[in-house]
């Protein structure tokens, strides 16, 4: 009987993280995943939102002053939501954090899969 060898492929990069957080008012500037280290950006892969409310969700980075949007104005009726997976991670810029704000969306849930480098 022939031998066979199993190789396993692990696609996933060796400092790939996730956050999640529910929210029960609206948001403004609010950090969702802290600032890495000089010269290490947050690289985000994924983000899943599910809204109970109507309004919006716009993803940004540098929560702290300058704030630099990420994805812009994502729209939400009554119970609804998104799931993006991006086939090119966006880069945020080295030691920056990366946050959300709502809009009139004031019970939402979201969660994001990312990996610094």
């Amino acid at each position: 009987m022939p031998q066979f060898s199993q190789n396993v492929v692990v696609e996933r990069h060796p400092n790939a993280a996730s956050a999640t957080a529910n929210y029960a008012a609206v948001q403004t500037n609010t950090a969702l995943v802290s600032a890495p280290a000089a010269g290490v950006s947050i690289y985000l892969t994924d983000v899943i939102i599910s809204a109970n409310a109507e309004g919006y969700v716009t993803l940004e980075e540098d929560t702290a002053s300058a704030q630099t949007v990420i994805m812009e104005r994502l729209n939400f009726a009554d119970d609804g939501g998104c799931s993006i997976t991006f086939s090119q991670p966006i880069k945020l810029t080295a030691a920056k954090d990366l946050g959300v704000t709502s809009v009139t969306t004031d019970d939402f849930s979201i969660t994001v899969c990312y990996y610094t480098e």
